[in-house]
């Protein structure tokens, strides 16, 4: 395996990670379980970091004038990593949505 591979392979890995605990994070919110949110929500977002910085060294390498190959694998693990931080906007979004709702019912008991 090459370096570019090397790199959309950890980015892949990292955001499969962060999509990961958002998904868990979006469905406990819709059951009301908002226990682990922010451990969660950390973790994801230290495994987005991980991703972005990864992405970093590639745009900086591209950014002194040193080509890289073109590589299909590259441009998924990009798709991935935008799919995963919107998802992470969106979650936080949900959670937001469904701690207001569980406030209302407590209140019409």
């Amino acid at each position: 395996m090459d370096g570019i591979e090397q790199v959309a392979f950890e980015m892949i890995s990292n955001t499969g990670e962060a999509r990961s605990l958002l998904m868990k994070i979006i469905d406990d919110a819709d059951k009301g379980n908002f226990d682990n949110y922010e451990a969660d929500f950390k973790k994801a977002n230290d495994c987005l970091k991980t991703a972005q910085k990864v992405h970093l060294k590639v745009i900086s390498s591209e950014a002194d004038q040193k080509k890289l190959p073109f590589s299909i694998l590259l441009v998924h693990a990009e798709d991935q990593m935008m799919a995963a931080e919107l998802i992470r906007d969106l979650a936080q979004y949900i959670v937001n949505i469904n701690k207001q709702l569980v406030e209302l019912k407590e209140k019409e008991k």
